[in-house]
């Protein structure tokens, strides 16, 4: 093939690229509009049904005490709280015991062993679905802060809807550099793979758990509970995915003003974090590979066009279209940038943190390339001392 109608070829396939990235930016701004309810409000139902919410908590000694409060000052009027101590070696039940003696709604069970073949989490609240008897049972990570109105406006959500499970994504709390830049872009990267709408559309299969989820517990013992998750890393998302199977109605919200959820804090612990979360949410090297091509192409292709194309010129190589691939590359830039500008905004952080998007975008390129190794190799995760 000529040179020159290889080159045409490539510009118009990199117009096609552009506008696929502008379709995806005018997506994502219909997605925000309608995965944004139920929002905090006075929500009022004749009989408010009983409430059973379980923490599972490993190792929080520094912060179960906060999340526990924001539990207790729900105003939900049939509410039990069981925390579930898994196998903590600070002084997590301390705290607890000290918070339960003013508070009898709150019950702490200790889970002293792990079974051989069972992930921590899952086989943790397996251990008290003997407890469990009211008619809605919710799931509450340990680093959420939950507003007032939270459990009332979920359990609300679910009746007015007839749905049985409703997963929440809350607003990140993120303070340091490193987070503000690579934990909007990951929540980005999960909604590609895990669109939203699709999670709450039964024709789908897509499904995605999260830090909050909430349950009708008919519902949620027909499917066998986390029993048939534990074995399961990412058992969130899987509860989400059986439920789907067996027929059960399932929403999905994105919610910033109905709690907010506590993230790795170093650069060490968020690379480990998102390292854990692609292995377990994208599952897969392809998947992966898949994944660094997109980060690539939205953030890193138009600057190295941008960069390249002049250079070629200083070094006395004439490129066909100069022009044309500069200017597609600007525009690519500019879109790129818009859409960042909305994921990041969507998570509360500055938006000057979107001009640095191909970095971030570069950061979880090697993200993926590390997880995609461990892949390979087999390497187990390993999470608060445990390895899987």
């Amino acid at each position: 093939m000529d040179f020159a109608i290889l080159n045409i070829v490539l510009l118009v396939a990199y117009a096609g690229g552009i506008l696929s990235l502008c379709v995806a930016l005018v997506q994502t701004l219909r997605m925000l509009r309608v995965q944004g309810s139920p929002r905090l409000e006075r929500v009022q139902m004749a009989s408010w049904p009983t409430l059973d919410i379980v923490v599972p908590v490993k190792d929080e000694e520094g912060h179960i005490r906060k999340c526990l409060e924001s539990i207790l000052a729900q105003d939900y009027p049939h509410k039990r709280i069981i925390v579930v101590n898994d196998r903590s070696t600070d002084g997590t039940a301390a705290q607890v015991e000290v918070m339960r003696a003013g508070h009898p709604e709150i019950q702490l069970v200790n889970i002293s062993a792990l079974p051989d073949g069972l992930y921590g989490k899952p086989h943790a609240v397996h251990e008290v679905r003997g407890l469990l008897t009211s008619e809605y049972v919710a799931f509450v990570d340990s680093d959420l802060h939950l507003a007032p109105a939270c459990m009332k406006s979920l359990v609300h959500h679910l009746s007015s809807n007839a749905a049985d499970w409703v997963a929440v994504m809350g607003k990140p709390q993120i303070f340091k550099f490193w987070e503000r830049l690579l934990v909007p872009l990951l929540g980005a990267v999960t909604f590609a793979w895990y669109d939203p709408r699709k999670v709450s559309d039964p024709k789908w299969p897509d499904a995605v758990g999260s830090a909050l989820m909430v349950a009708r517990r008919s519902s949620y013992e027909a499917i066998g509970g986390h029993g048939c998750v534990i074995r399961t890393y990412d058992e969130d998302s899987e509860l989400v995915r059986i439920a789907k199977r067996a027929g059960q109605k399932v929403s999905f919200l994105m919610t910033p003003d109905l709690f907010t959820q506590r993230h790795y804090g170093t650069l060490t612990a968020t690379i480990r974090g998102i390292t854990r979360t692609f292995i377990g949410g994208i599952k897969t090297i392809p998947r992966l590979l898949v994944t660094i091509n997109a980060l690539q192409f939205v953030s890193l292709l138009p600057l190295g066009v941008l960069v390249l194309f002049p250079a070629l010129g200083q070094a006395g190589i004439d490129v066909p279209l100069r022009e044309y691939w500069m200017g597609a590359a600007a525009f690519h830039l500019f879109v790129s940038t818009a859409l960042a500008l909305v994921i990041y905004r969507t998570a509360d952080t500055h938006g000057k943190y979107a001009l640095l998007h191909p970095l971030g975008s570069a950061m979880l390129i090697w993200v993926c390339i590390r997880a995609a190794i461990r892949l390979h190799r087999k390497d187990p995760i390993t999470w608060r001392g445990t390895s899987y």
